[in-house]
This record gives structure tokens, C-alpha cells and sequence, in this order.
């Protein structure tokens, strides 16, 4: 507790842009920090170019001596930092199995997955990353969600965007080799948010000569974000996967169980619910295209909780379920996230 304390109200612990493991620091947070800067360089005429990155195997590729200089660098207590030393160094694991416990053994790995006091030592090991690349070039910003890492520069000239960010890939990568931290490779991608109507298709080499072309469209934090930023792809990934789970809820109300309408409607709102409305605060602005598809979905699913007709009045069977308009709903959303 007293990690996660030092790292909130020390701004040098950690870079202002990385993100998980803090206060109002989601995966929600950051998708839209990057969409909000997007769509001020529409506004401007410019161009965005994103790099992602992906650490490969996080939790494997910390070196104890190297988060203790980097603690010690950044002035943190001593009794913390030997806390440090201790929860990295003294890991043992039980196993059990019918009923019978074997004795406790030693492990030897760098961060333990199961705490989240991981996720902040990580987030200090790499910190120092992002600090030294922005300040090395004043027009890039970086945004860190773990081990998803995202460079991006938005300026007018397309062919200087593209060069800066391949010099700071190659400070990254070298960072990255001295710190025993790899890249996963694969997962790289390149994108473009402009506001031209013409195909962008630059691309950047790596130091490992790996050729990464842009895309149309990328999936960051479960967000599919295209070109344009108008999330068609996300939002028609998002009725499918509704749809789908619809359907399944549809054949469980159709069971021999015979559920009544106060359970269809909990696994309704447990189920649905919870799909539609997540990340809704990303695209939702009104779109009546969008609208009406949820809505024909929340139709179908009052008219199966209540086993009405067809032509059954859509407001006097929200009356009855007490479920909101979908607009409302989704509105709603969006200001409880404002607030």
C-alpha cells in the first residue's frame, strides 16, 4: 500500500501517461487520451502516426540491480526499498494436491504475476524510457498501459513525423537492450490518423530490419481504432459479440427451468448489459446508425423477458422491466464517467 501511495502523490515515480495499477489511470483513460489528441489534429489539419509496441514477456525481464538503482535514484525510502529487495528475493511456493501440502520451496523469478505491487515495479523499471525519448524530441508523446507501449507524433509534415519516430525507435530499442527488456516483434503496428482522403503508406524499419507497414485499422486495449476514428469496426465487432451472447441467454429462457421475469431481467443486465455499455464513453456521440442497432437488440430482449408480441408497445414493456431507453442509457454512461 505504501508502493501505490508514493506512486500517486510522487510525480517523478512515474510518467504521467502510464497508465493500469493507478487512480482513474484504466485502459479507458488512455485509449481516449490517444483519441482526444487525434481528433484536435483533425481539427488542426495534421497528421498522427502511432507506433505500438508490446514488451514481451513483462514479468520475466526485470533486473532486481537495475530496479534498485532506479529506486534509489528517485529517492525512495530505504526501509521501501529494502521491502523491495525482499518481496523479490524471498518468493516461495506451496502446492497441494488431495488434500496434502508439499513443503514450501524457494523460486527463482524476477516479479511475481499473482501481486499487484508488480504492476508498479514495472511501471518504475520502464519510466525512465519515456521521460528520455519526449524529452529528446519535443513533438512526441508516449502512452504506456503495462506492457502496451505507444509512441505517436502529430505535426503537418508527414515525412518529419516519420523520422522522428524512427529515431526514437532507435532510443527505444536501445534503451531497451541495455535494460534486459525485449520487444515482442509481431505484435508491432503502425497507423495513420489524418484527415486527408488520400492512403497514407509509409512505414519504419527496426533496428532488427523488421518492416512495419500502417494499417487501416488496430485493435489497442479491446478498441478497434481505424483511420477516421468513427469506430465503425469496433461498434459492429461489439453487436456481434451482443448478438451471440443474446442468442445464448435466449436459449437458457427457453430451458425447461422456466426462469421468471425478475431473473431473465438480472441475467439481461448482467450479461448484456455489461457488453454494450463497456467503453462506451470512447465512441458514443449520438450516432442514430448506432443507435438503432442497440436498440432492435434491447427490443428483442424485452420481448423475450416479458414472452410478449411482436407488436407490443416498446415503452410500456420498459415501463414494466424497468430498463431505461437505450439512448438514455448510453448517455448516462457517459456522464457518470465525466463526473
Amino acid at each position: 500500500m505504501q508502493l501505490f501511495y508514493t506512486a500517486e502523490i510522487n510525480d517523478k515515480l512515474l510518467n504521467f501517461d502510464q497508465m493500469k495499477g493507478r487512480k482513474q489511470r484504466s485502459a479507458i483513460d488512455a485509449v481516449l487520451n490517444l483519441v482526444h489528441d487525434a481528433q484536435m489534429m483533425k481539427s488542426w489539419e495534421n497528421t498522427l502516426i502511432c507506433l505500438l509496441l508490446n514488451v514481451k514477456e513483462v514479468f520475466d525481464h526485470i533486473a532486481l540491480k537495475q530496479l534498485i538503482k532506479i529506486l534509489i535514484k528517485l529517492k525512495i525510502l530505504i526501509n521501501l526499498i529494502n521491502w523491495v529487495k525482499c518481496f523479490l528475493q524471498n518468493q516461495v511456493i506451496d502446492l497441494a494436491f488431495n488434500n496434502k501440502c508439499q513443503k514450501s520451496k524457494k523460486i527463482s523469478t524476477e516479479i511475481s504475476q499473482d501481486s499487484f505491487i508488480s504492476l508498479i515495479l514495472f511501471l518504475i523499471y520502464i519510466q525512465y524510457l519515456f521521460s528520455k525519448i519526449c524529452a529528446k524530441f519535443e513533438n512526441l508523446q508516449s502512452l504506456s498501459y503495462i506492457d502496451d507501449v505507444m509512441l505517436y507524433v502529430e505535426r503537418r509534415n508527414i515525412d518529419k513525423n516519420v523520422k522522428i519516430l524512427k529515431n526514437a525507435t532507435k532510443i527505444t530499442f536501445t534503451w531497451a537492450e541495455n535494460n534486459a527488456v525485449q520487444f515482442n516483434d509481431s505484435k508491432s503496428e503502425l497507423i495513420y490518423f489524418e484527415s486527408y482522403k488520400m492512403t497514407l503508406n509509409q512505414m519504419i524499419i527496426l533496428l532488427n530490419n523488421m518492416i512495419i507497414k500502417s494499417k487501416t485499422c488496430i485493435w489497442w486495449l479491446k478498441v478497434w481504432l481505424n483511420r477516421k476514428l468513427n469506430f465503425k469496426v469496433h461498434v459492429q465487432t461489439k453487436i456481434v459479440t451482443v448478438t451471440k451472447t443474446l442468442h445464448s441467454l435466449f436459449k437458457l429462457m427457453n430451458s425447461e427451468w422456466e426462469l421468471n421475469v425478475k431473473s431473465e431481467k438480472q441475467l439481461y443486465l448482467i450479461y448484456i448489459t455489461s457488453i454494450s455499455d463497456y467503453d462506451v464513453e470512447i465512441w458514443w456521440n449520438n450516432q442514430k446508425n448506432y443507435l438503432v442497432k442497440f436498440r432492435k437488440l434491447q427490443n428483442a430482449a424485452l420481448q423475450k423477458i416479458l414472452s410478449a408480441f411482436w407488436t407490443s408497445l416498446i415503452n410500456a414493456m420498459q415501463i414494466e422491466v424497468e430498463i431505461s431507453l437505450m439512448k438514455m442509457q448510453l448517455n448516462q454512461k457517459c456522464k457518470n464517467y465525466a463526473i
